[in-house]
């Protein structure tokens, strides 16, 4: 009987955006229970269990606690894939688990969900109805990691993660975890002002998460 390779969970927060449209960086705003969103994000991979994790962040983000681990991009301003990339390159995980700064009603239910469904070179993602993933609140395997940084780790406008997504999804190498409406809340993006006056009660019948 061969053996079943011991999984190891890794996370990062990925705050280095320029934050354009909020007009301030996100990563500081406050929730109503005043807590910033990167705490918030922290936190939730910590409460689902992930010890070993970093937060993405620019040379030029100074507020970082000294406690806090962080990655900088190889190129700045090169999107999502570049803080992922950042992260991998100085992890030895078997799997990353990415979430993004401004989507701060994920909980930890959902990080849990993800790594529970882990397996070697196995990404989880969660897919809409029309086809979107959620490629921001996800868990890659390390082998896609080294090999996008291969490939893609110098590039200012490395390819979306949407469509390196679909490119793996045709080779079988993806488990999609379908997304339904009472799970919308969760991915909400907080990207402008006025998403922030969004109303944040779950609808009448909708799943609450831990």
């Amino acid at each position: 009987m061969s053996e079943i390779p011991e999984l190891r969970m890794e996370g990062v927060v990925l705050a280095a955006g320029r934050s354009r449209r909020m007009g301030t960086d996100k990563a500081l705003l406050c929730l109503a229970d005043g807590e910033c969103f990167w705490q918030r994000q922290w936190r939730t991979l910590g409460a689902a269990g992930i010890e070993r994790r970093w937060l993405s962040v620019r040379a030029d983000q100074r507020w970082v606690p000294a406690d806090v681990p962080v990655v900088c991009d190889a190129v700045s301003d090169a999107g999502p894939l570049a803080g992922m990339l950042a992260a991998s390159a100085v992890g030895d995980g078997t799997h990353l688990v990415v979430l993004a700064v401004d989507l701060p009603e994920v909980p930890a239910a959902w990080v849990r969900m993800l790594m529970a469904r882990a397996s070697p070179e196995r990404a989880v993602v969660g897919r809409w109805p029309d086809g979107t993933y959620e490629p921001l609140a996800a868990l890659y395997p390390r082998d896609w990691l080294e090999a996008w940084r291969a490939a893609f780790g110098g590039a200012v406008h490395p390819p979306g993660l949407q469509a390196l997504l679909r490119e793996r999804a045709g080779t079988g190498g993806l488990d999609v975890i379908s997304l339904s409406p009472d799970q919308e809340r969760w991915f909400h993006n907080a990207n402008t002002p006025q998403d922030l006056r969004r109303r944040t009660e779950p609808p009448a019948g909708a799943a609450q998460p831990e």
